[in-house]
């Protein structure tokens, strides 16, 4: 199904007390072919009304309102299982901001001085979020065979190209943990562990600690 196919309609909620940044993010998706419908809310109450009565494909969050921010929101979202994206408008993001975020099981983010990237952040996490909704119902179907479905769990798993140490410290890195920790935790040099982690990054053709932690995420290879 195209994203940006403008007969399909998307309805996004946004949480957000700034007019002017919510003029400028459904700008940009309707320039980019988005048919959008959306509705704009700043308090928790009205978020959680707005989810039940108008159903959104996605949810836009500002991570710094002062009384019910972004993450604030996708705690309590989180907790009542909704299947829709959730991605997070910042001012700024730090790899370590983003690392936290991506733990909480946040789907994205956008930083305000890049709406033009949202479209296709919109995009992506959709088509991700997409991706888990048909995979979850092979697997429902494939429930009766749990040596087919064990097939279709590891089928195709880029982690299985590593060693068994590259593995180990993908995992420690996906946890939260540092260079300079792992090395300690596994008695080896933190020179030897940044070996390992472009190793792993090279062979999974991965770009940073976050694509990684997102990666092992979706793979259940961390809690």
């Amino acid at each position: 199904m195209g994203m940006r196919d403008s007969s399909r309609l998307l309805k996004v909620l946004l949480l957000e007390d700034n007019d002017h940044d919510t003029e400028l993010m459904i700008r940009e998706l309707k320039a980019s072919g988005f048919s959008i419908e959306y509705r704009q809310t700043d308090s928790k109450k009205d978020f959680f009304h707005e989810l039940e009565k108008f159903r959104p494909d996605l949810v836009l969050a500002d991570y710094s309102l002062p009384m019910f921010n972004g993450m604030h929101a996708f705690r309590l979202f989180r907790e009542k299982n909704y299947a829709i994206p959730f991605i997070l408008v910042t001012g700024s993001l730090t790899e370590e901001l983003a690392l936290e975020c991506l733990r909480e099981g946040v789907d994205d983010f956008i930083l305000k001085k890049s709406f033009k990237r949202l479209p296709a952040v919109i995009s992506r996490s959709l088509e991700i979020k997409q991706a888990e909704i048909e995979q979850q119902k092979v697997l429902a179907e494939l429930e009766r065979s749990n040596q087919e479905l064990m097939q279709i769990r590891e089928r195709n798993k880029l982690h299985g190209r590593l060693s068994n140490r590259e593995f180990e410290i993908l995992c420690l890195i996906a946890s939260g943990k540092s260079v300079k920790e792992i090395a300690a935790q596994l008695y080896l040099s933190p020179a030897t562990v940044a070996t390992y982690r472009a190793r792993l990054l090279e062979k999974m053709n991965l770009r940073s600690n976050v694509d990684l932690t997102r990666y092992a995420m979706r793979n259940k290879l961390i809690d």
